[in-house]
């Protein structure tokens, strides 16, 4: 069974647009934030990436807004990695304020070899990543 990742979020200021709630791009930025952490805490953060030329590349998301982020909310994302298939796999992740579903994101991503310009088969330490 894959881990399920915390990252705690304070809504804040910048994060809100014209009508006092979380702007959607914001959403997108938060959702990347807290990827990018659960990856440096797997030990594959961005100088690993740069070390090896690998590293994930989003083709799809979706995104389904529920309820209403704002201002001083706490919130936390869950992240949750899911298996490859081939070259492509899963992330899911969802915004949580006090256990109450505000927001789902899924992200369907493959691994991209930047020296090759292409999507690659995960390597072991990638499937690693997505099944721990």
């Amino acid at each position: 069974m894959a881990t399920i990742y915390l990252y705690p979020i304070l809504v804040k200021e910048a994060y809100l647009d014209f009508y006092g709630h979380v702007n959607n791009a914001m959403y997108m930025t938060l959702f990347e934030e807290a990827r990018w952490d659960c990856l440096t805490k797997k030990e594959y953060g961005l100088l690993r990436i740069k070390e090896t030329g690998i590293g994930p590349v989003i083709l799809e998301a979706t995104l389904k807004y529920r309820k209403e982020l704002k201002l001083r909310d706490q919130i936390v994302i869950e992240t949750e990695f899911k298996p490859f298939e081939r070259k492509i796999a899963r992330i899911e992740q969802r915004m949580m304020r006090d256990g109450e579903l505000c927001t789902t994101a899924e992200f369907v991503y493959g691994l991209f070899d930047v020296k090759e310009r292409k999507l690659v088969l995960p390597t072991p330490e990638w499937i690693q990543i997505a099944e721990s």
